[in-house]
């Protein structure tokens, strides 16, 4: 019986041998798995670790620079990223849509394509632009436009700075020009010289400038003539009112744009503008502006011998009478 009995105990006690040996087996098998499995992980890693040459290739290798009065195929481009016109010129518009892109894009906004610009636009390599734009920045414009010029070289301008094209630098096209001047670190001045010129992208000298320096000449001779004091002689007596610009009555300013608004020259409206668009002289001739302070707080025509037509206040009709003060400036328009 007790041999029985020990026979029964030890044989349920096979199956536990067996259960720990497929215990052991299955460890074994996991172990064997575990590698297999670690592989396969590895193996999925794989393709991440590929694919990372493809964000290398993202970047382009865009090294030129373009701006404002560039022209183009590269221009077409970056018109066509920035969604404006596409004429191949870089204009205003496209000034604008460029500073635009780099807003939206955090980028600093120049209003130049450079490398980190142009990459974000997905432009590749250099482009024919920089030749042009060379051209253009180091052109040899030697002309001279400003306030009261009229022509095809001053629509020009008024294109580069985005203001009615007219042909007549007036007082709305000064102001874009010295807007212009001050975006592109020139010395505001509201002239077009060679330095804002070769920045718009203007070539060489043109007809504009003979055509000032001839206004000149033609203003200087009818100076001579009297033209102009004749004009403002027979305006005397005119009554002073205050922003008047009619012979009904005249404050200062509004009688020197009326006098010379009859010989084709056009003057801006305050005693002040009119100081800044004139070209500042030391020997004045009959004619000239002459200018009280600066800012100008009044302002006459030169009669020559230390004498002036004026429209001088409510007391003080238009008349012809002398310059009271030395602390005054001419101006030659």
């Amino acid at each position: 019986m007790t041999q029985f009995y020990a026979g029964r105990h030890r044989a349920p006690q096979q199956p536990t041998v067996r259960k720990t040996g497929l215990s052991i087996a299955a460890a074994a098998a996991l172990s064997l798995t575990a590698p297999a499995l670690l592989t396969t992980g590895s193996a999925s890693a794989a393709p991440a670790t590929v694919s990372a040459p493809s964000v290398k290739s993202t970047p382009s290798t865009f090294s030129d620079i373009v701006g404002y009065g560039d022209r183009g195929s590269v221009v077409r481009a970056i018109q066509r990223v920035v969604g404006t016109s596409v004429d191949g010129i870089f204009g205003p518009a496209t000034l604008a849509a460029v500073k635009d892109y780099q807003a939206d894009n955090g980028l600093a906004v120049d209003g130049v394509v450079g490398p980190r610009t142009g990459s974000e636009m997905g432009l590749g390599g250099s482009t024919s632009s920089t030749s042009t734009r060379v051209a253009s920045s180091t052109s040899n414009f030697t002309g001279v436009v400003r306030y009261g010029d009229r022509g095809s070289l001053v629509r020009e301008v008024q294109r580069a700075v985005g203001t009615s094209v007219d042909g007549v630098f007036g007082p709305a096209t000064l102001s874009a020009v010295k807007r212009f001047q001050a975006d592109n670190g020139l010395a505001v001045d509201g002239v077009v010289g060679p330095r804002t010129g070769s920045a718009m992208g203007l070539q060489g000298s043109t007809s504009s400038s003979p055509t000032r320096a001839s206004r000149t000449a033609t203003r200087t001779a009818i100076s001579s003539n009297s033209s102009v004091l004749g004009t403002a002689a027979s305006l005397v007596g005119t009554p002073y009112r205050y922003g008047g610009t009619t012979p009904s009555g005249f404050d200062c300013s509004g009688f020197t744009q009326y006098v010379f608004a009859k010989h084709g020259i056009s003057l801006p409206r305050t005693a002040e503008q009119q100081r800044q668009a004139a070209t500042r002289v030391s020997s004045p001739q009959p004619g000239d502006l002459v200018f009280f302070g600066a800012p100008a707080y009044h302002m006459g025509i030169y009669a020559g011998n230390g004498m002036m037509y004026d429209s001088g206040n409510s007391r003080v009709p238009v008349s012809k009478r002398a310059i009271w003060t030395s602390n005054v400036t001419y101006g030659r328009v």
